[in-house]
């Protein structure tokens, strides 16, 4: 019977193609900075110089709006994603929510109503 180290072992060991695929694809997460860094991306809250260090590769990352992207929908907690600590994602995420509530409310008031005599003929139908 497998052991989660045997496990967790034959995961890494996995390769990187796509199922049906001849060739492999890279993702983002393939052309990161951070893959070949020897920085901590998730440091503690509080250690101001983990974060900026972490910041500064993300800085010269090429995919860094995808890796933004990717930690907002899919709410990472913890780390630096995308040149972001968690709380500065969580403001962006926000932001984001209200921006789109405010959109949503002005189709909603500038949308046609529909009146009661068109409400009459579908009911008659």
């Amino acid at each position: 019977m497998p052991t989660a180290t045997s496990l967790s072992v034959s995961r890494l060991e996995r390769p990187t193609e796509q199922p049906f695929t001849e060739v492999a694809s890279p993702t983002w997460r393939d052309q990161g900075s951070c893959r070949e860094s020897p920085v901590d991306f998730f440091p503690f809250a509080e250690d101001a110089q983990a974060i900026r260090l972490a910041k500064d590769v993300c800085d010269l990352c090429p995919v860094i709006d995808d890796c933004l992207a990717y930690a907002i929908e899919t709410r990472q907690s913890d780390g630096v994603w995308g040149g972001l600590t968690p709380k500065e994602r969580l403001y962006l995420r926000r932001r984001w929510m209200e921006h789109n509530r405010a959109i949503a409310e002005i189709k909603r008031e500038t949308s046609p109503r529909k009146t009661g005599a068109s409400r009459k003929v579908k009911a008659a139908t």
